[in-house]
Order: structure tokens, then C-alpha cells, then sequence
């Protein structure tokens, strides 16, 4: 967790590896325990989808701060626009929770 987070991985595997794999498999294990019938899967496999998409954020910026390229750049807004509705999906679940 170390490597990604100080970007010491490649642009692809933090990207491609941890960023969309890593989502989709936390995804799936909200799914998973939504159909199991554990409803508080939900905001704990979107607080870990935020936390992960942060470390990638993280690895993507000190990736580009040694070399910018397109690819990476592209790389960098898509994963900001994915925290940026982490984070407001773990807003409105909390609110919900709230209530």
C-alpha cells in the first residue's frame, strides 16, 4: 500500500490494478453482502472505495509529478471525479443512516 500511495508503482498497475480492479472488487462485496441481507456492507464498501480511490489519487499525482503525460493526466481526472462522488455518496448514505 506503501508503493501506491508514494507512486512508486507504474501509471498502468495504479490505474488499471488497485484504481478499477480494486473499485470493482470492493463494489462486489457491497453487492455481496446486500444480497446476503447486510445492509451496512453498503456505506462501508463505499468508505473503502473512498479511501482506496484516495491512495490511488495520491499514486497518480506523485507519478505525474515526475513525468506528465496525456495518459496520466487522463488517468488523474478520471479517478478525481471517482472521489469526488465517493465522497458524496458517503455524504447522502450517511445522511440516510442519520435519519
Amino acid at each position: 500500500m506503501k508503493k501506491l500511495v508514494t507512486g512508486q508503482l507504474s501509471l498502468p498497475m495504479t490505474f488499471w490494478g488497485w484504481g478499477f480492479c480494486g473499485g470493482i472488487a470492493i463494489g462486489a462485496i457491497g453487492m455481496a453482502g446486500v444480497t446476503a441481507g447486510y445492509v451496512l456492507f453498503v456505506p462501508l464498501a463505499w468508505i473503502l472505495k473512498t479511501l482506496l480511490f484516495c491512495a490511488v489519487l495520491s499514486g497518480i499525482i506523485f507519478i505525474l509529478r515526475r513525468k506528465i503525460t496525456l495518459l496520466g493526466s487522463l488517468a488523474f481526472f478520471v479517478i478525481l471525479t471517482q472521489v469526488i462522488a465517493s465522497i458524496y455518496m458517503v455524504i447522502k448514505i450517511a445522511v440516510l443512516f442519520v435519519e
